[in-house]
């Protein structure tokens, strides 16, 4: 079994060299001038592969997908390192360049990243599948790593974000992710409502993930995550569109999203004591003592292999902003517009140290910024922060108390039977 099965200090520093050479047939449906033979190296295959294992993944199929005329074509052609995504066929795997000192930084954690894998099977770092590196004839090497798509699935993601909990220092220019904006912090403008022990299980993982970063002496990294409106395939993103720019990330209150959205006060009575009834009968059922397992029962369609940030269930808030790139609490939570959502997320891009860079970064934007909330700040600093930032954009959905009547009726039917 995978799970049982060792590392050695040789499999650390074990790499496997290929040649690619295209054939003559295949050369004939090239464009004049491409290239036609490739230098290709896997860092760690055995560590990787029993990664792969543990996500009942096939390495012969993993290397098909991945090794192909697309990735050897795209990935060549990348110019710079980080700034490029690319999607294998299945939609399973995301293709990312890296700097040479990220890859270092990634192959020094690896062994401490497997056993991490295998102690926290729920873990919501980003899972890794391969690091190459790959050189053209002619051309320069290029490095890069194989993750698990957050995203994947066939819903529309009507809003993504890549959120570090830095408000101060960060480049004002948007990534996108397939053909969607990453919005940052300062694009926040909703604020998630969990089952209270499913938020107090997922804190408590990402407070294992975080020690085990900052234990590495890693920072810089940021939570990946996506939102999709229930019932709404296009509204919310209508609404995104029709934004004007100086109101970007917010949702227009105009838009054709009035029917799939409510007041906080809306809900049902009865939808609310259907909920809190099945999370009471659940909870009563769980075994409190077993490992990190309760949230996963919480995930629609879920399973025995279902993680945190696969497609859960929550209750998304749209909180407008105060005017100072912070979540306003102003206003009554009874006025707020409420969406029922479904959320893909993980802890993404845990690649780079704090290094001499970073540290003269840190020094430079320290005069700038508050030095607490700048995006360079030490491994210990970072992961405080970023707990605190998911702390309060994931909250508790403690729904009020029943009515008297409501529970009477209850009691009088649990009489009857």
């Amino acid at each position: 079994m995978a799970e049982s099965e060792e590392i050695s200090a040789s499999d650390l520093t074990d790499s496997q060299r290929y040649w690619i050479q295209y054939s003559r047939q295949q050369c004939l449906n090239l464009p004049s001038g491409s290239v036609t033979g490739f230098e290709w190296k896997d860092y760690c295959p055995k560590v990787f592969r029993l990664i792969q294992e543990l996500e009942n993944i096939s390495n012969e199929y993993y290397m098909m997908l991945i090794c192909s005329d697309e990735t050897l074509r795209k990935v060549s052609s990348s110019v710079r390192a980080g700034n490029m995504f690319l999607l294998s066929k299945d939609n399973r795997f995301v293709i990312r360049t890296l700097r040479k000192s990220e890859v270092r930084v990634l192959l020094e954690m690896l062994p401490d990243y497997y056993n991490h894998l295998r102690r926290f099977r729920n873990t919501v770092l980003n899972k890794l599948y391969g690091a190459h590196v790959v050189k053209p004839v002619g051309g320069a090497k290029v490095y890069f790593v194989v993750v698990a798509n957050i995203f994947k699935s066939d819903l529309l993601m009507h809003r993504c974000y890549d959120l570090k909990g830095s408000l101060q220092g960060r480049k004002v220019e948007k990534m996108r992710f397939r053909e969607k904006i990453l919005h940052k912090e300062s694009d926040l403008d909703f604020l998630f409502y969990l089952e209270p022990l499913v938020r107090h299980r997922l804190l408590k993982q990402i407070k294992y993930d975080c020690a085990f970063l900052e234990a590495a002496g890693v920072m810089d990294y940021s939570l990946m995550l996506g939102l999709h409106v229930k019932g709404s395939p296009q509204g919310l993103l209508d609404a995104g569109r029709s934004r004007s720019a100086g109101s970007q990330g917010s949702v227009d209150s105009s838009s054709s999203t009035d029917s799939r959205r409510m007041s906080c006060d809306s809900l049902s009575r009865s939808e609310l004591y259907s909920h809190r009834s099945s999370a009471s009968s659940f909870r009563d059922s769980i075994d409190m003592g077993s490992e990190l397992s309760f949230g996963d029962q919480w995930l629609p369609n879920s399973s025995n292999n279902s993680s945190f940030g696969e497609e859960m269930s929550a209750r998304g808030v749209h909180v407008p902003k105060n005017g100072t790139a912070n979540i306003s609490s102003e206003e009554s939570p009874k006025s707020r517009e409420c969406y029922d959502v479904l959320l893909y997320f993980g802890i993404v891009d845990f690649f780079q140290n704090y290094s001499v860079i970073k540290r003269i970064e840190h020094a430079y934007k320290s005069l700038q910024f508050d030095r607490k909330m700048i995006a360079a700040v030490n491994p210990k600093a970072y992961s405080s922060r970023f707990q605190e930032f998911i702390s309060d954009i994931f909250k508790a959905d403690d729904t009020p108390s029943l009515p008297t009547e409501l529970t009477n009726d209850k009691k009088g039917h649990a009489t009857k039977e």
